[in-house]
């Protein structure tokens, strides 16, 4: 079995940051999210067949997912010749390190970062195929419960 990366580390702007995992609810919902409503930007033409009509996130929806990404997000700061995370977004909302309240391009990149992470995979091979194929013919009515 092939171990799983639980982190990955990138440097941005002079800084080093530890980008986690979302847990599996978490994911689950970000890939949803992604799927229904992110991707009208013309990589749904590349997945298939997604439902039409779907509606772009709205500011509250976005800032939530933004909000999901940045709280796997550390920044390893040197402290005794040892790196040391520090939360990026704390579980309230406050901000845990020092520069990021203003500094849009850093949180947009944190954020990308943290999506393509951890829903890197469900795009890769045959993986969305795979997932989207186990629910043809799944319908309420016939289901065995």
């Amino acid at each position: 079995m092939e171990k799983r990366e639980t982190f990955k580390i990138i440097e941005l702007n002079g800084r080093k940051w530890r980008i986690g995992k979302f847990d599996a609810l978490t994911g689950s919902y970000i890939a949803y999210k992604l799927l229904f409503q992110a991707l009208p930007m013309g990589l749904d033409s590349q997945i298939g067949n997604l439902p039409k009509g779907r509606e772009t996130m709205s500011k509250d929806e976005f800032l939530a997912l933004q909000r999901d990404c940045l709280s796997i997000c550390q920044e390893l700061k040197n402290v005794g010749g040892v790196d040391t995370p520090m939360v990026v977004m704390m579980p309230d909302g406050r901000w845990g390190v020092d520069g990021l309240q203003d500094d849009t391009v850093t949180v947009l990149a944190l954020t990308a970062h943290a999506l393509i992470f951890n829903v890197a995979s469900f795009f890769e091979g045959d993986a969305l195929k795979g997932l989207i194929d186990s629910f043809q013919g799944l319908n309420l009515f016939n289901a065995k419960i």
